[in-house]
């Protein structure tokens, strides 16, 4: 997929000081951003499942079904 985006023109020189294939650096920088969302998001869930006792589920049950529906397989 072919993305556009302004950066500032010092973050550009950056990235091509430091690689020949930006490309697959601005790749590398997303998926490394969407990790820390999904994991973010995944503490949140659990913070908020087990504050809440999970509703008289067991919490071990509900980290598992949400393990079973992350990309951690």
């Amino acid at each position: 997929m072919r993305i556009s985006a302004t950066i500032p023109d010092e973050v550009g020189e950056a990235v091509k000081a430091e690689t020949d294939n930006v490309s697959a650096f601005v790749a590398d920088a997303l998926e490394e951003k969407l990790a820390r969302i999904r994991r973010r998001q995944a503490r949140e869930d659990i913070l908020e499942a087990a504050g809440t006792g999970g509703g008289g589920t067991d919490f071990n049950d509900t980290l598992r079904q949400m393990r079973r529906h992350s990309d951690r397989g």
